[in-house]
């Protein structure tokens, strides 16, 4: 009964993209096929669709127009990936600091977003509803490395509470047509995530994903409570790092393999794992992932530097080797799999505690989440000193902003009891590993 219904819900869905003129399957058809491409086959496709986007950045972004003046006036100078490495790195600070002038003139169904990332720097930017479009095909592309389907039931452990809103008729009804059950991951005690746990074990999810930490968490209490029974046919791990014991521990609870994904706010999938498991493939048909050093020049195969990412579907605001905040492994050896999409053998940089307050878990990218929007935070630092202490470090951009109402919304998550202080700092250093931890909770240290 299950796979029919997925069967004729995915019917309907394309049957309604195509009244819509919604292309994500035909671009789906055309992903399917490309991911068999070779290496050398896809970086020509890649560079194709390059030379496309920068002529579009050169033309109608006054900002990247001014940035490659005397760098390049002709995409078709760049004749393979290598030479991306001629042109500056786009950085955080540019989007705080020029996002109005990096966005397009003349771009139509723009829609605005933002993001505190793995830094905690928090950014405004742009997508179109091509980004968009492109996107959903290539997540359908990873679904379906899972042996996962729109329709099929799904349990969510997901955390952004500009997400979870009061739905209206048509999105309860949407919701339930899809089949998915949620869990809102910022705003969960002991006796939600019981509650939740015991409905999915009647529901019977045949797909699990969330964040990595919420997942690790939901794996624990079953193991250590041994109520419930869980067995979905993939689980997906997504929004922070994946470490090795919550993969074990996930697994062995769930009864199946988790697949790791990688994305962010301002450019989703990057990249995913296929059955094999070797790695992450960069998602190459639409995104570039380079490996490079501080200067921005492209490091070997195997050796750990930052990763800049090119969008090439965002002609509204165009990322064009964007540091994103993290580091990572280009994987030297191609995947058994044998698809073509390049490898990337490990991420690091992203890093989310779950704070403890009253009985109560607060994952730690509500604070990112918190300070979206916030023109006046340059960057922040949130440390749980203990029980009853929360530590917020704030660089300042030097727009106004009101601390107290920061500290109001916060005491009206965790309760009154919990003390908050904030320091203004003229920078937050990282770690002596080079990772920036924008949550900390010492009580578990």
């Amino acid at each position: 009964m299950g796979n029919l219904y997925t069967g004729i819900y995915g019917k309907y869905l394309r049957l309604k993209a195509g009244l819509k003129g919604d292309r994500q399957y035909d671009i789906l058809n055309s992903l399917q096929k490309e991911q068999w491409l070779s290496a050398e086959e896809l970086q020509r496709l890649q560079v194709e669709r390059f030379r496309k986007i920068l002529a579009h950045a050169l033309e109608k972004s006054a900002w990247y127009r001014e940035k490659l003046k005397g760098v390049i006036d002709n995409p078709h100078d760049i004749a393979s990936i290598g030479d991306l490495s001629r042109l500056p790195l786009l950085t955080r600070d540019d989007l705080q600091d020029n996002y109005k002038e990096i966005v397009c003139s003349g771009c139509e169904g723009v829609y605005e977003d933002a993001s505190g990332g793995s830094t905690g720097n928090p950014v405004v930017f742009y997508h179109d509803q091509w980004y968009r479009t492109f996107s959903q095909a290539m997540e359908n592309l990873s679904l379906s490395w899972m042996g996962v389907a729109k329709g099929d039931r799904t349990a969510v452990f997901w955390g952004a509470d500009r997400d979870f809103h009061e739905y209206s008729f048509k999105e309860k009804l949407a919701l339930k047509m899809e089949r998915l059950r949620i869990l809102n991951s910022f705003n969960v005690d002991e006796a939600a995530l019981d509650r939740f746990l015991k409905e999915l074990q009647s529901f019977k999810p045949h797909y699990i994903f969330g964040y990595a930490s919420s997942l690790h968490l939901a794996a624990k209490y079953i193991n250590s409570t041994g109520k419930y029974r869980i067995r979905p046919a993939a689980v997906k791990s997504s929004a922070e790092m994946l470490y090795d014991y919550q993969r074990s521990d996930i697994e062995k609870v769930f009864g199946t393999k988790v697949y790791n994904f990688y994305g962010s706010r301002e450019v989703n999938n990057l990249a995913a794992e296929c059955p094999a498991h070797e790695g992450l493939h960069v998602s190459a048909s639409g995104r570039i992932i380079e490996v490079v050093d501080k200067n921005g020049l492209a490091l070997p195969d195997g050796e750990m530097g930052y990763l800049a990412v090119t969008d090439l579907t965002n002609y509204t605001f165009p990322f064009i080797r964007y540091l994103i905040g993290d580091m990572g492994i280009r994987k030297t050896e191609p995947c058994s799999c044998g698809r073509g999409y390049p490898l990337l053998e490990k991420i690091t940089g992203r890093s989310s505690d779950i704070l403890t307050f009253g009985g109560k878990f607060i994952h730690g990218e509500y604070f990112t989440h918190l300070f979206y929007g916030q023109p006046g935070v340059k960057q922040f630092q949130v440390i749980q000193e203990t029980e009853k202490n929360l530590l917020i470090k704030i660089v300042s951009s030097g727009s106004y902003f009101d601390p107290e109402q920061i500290v109001t919304t916060i005491q009206e998550k965790l309760g009154p009891k919990v003390e908050i202080k904030i320091d203004f700092m003229d920078t937050i250093a990282p770690l002596k590993s080079g990772k920036y931890r924008f949550t900390i909770n010492k009580t578990v240290l």
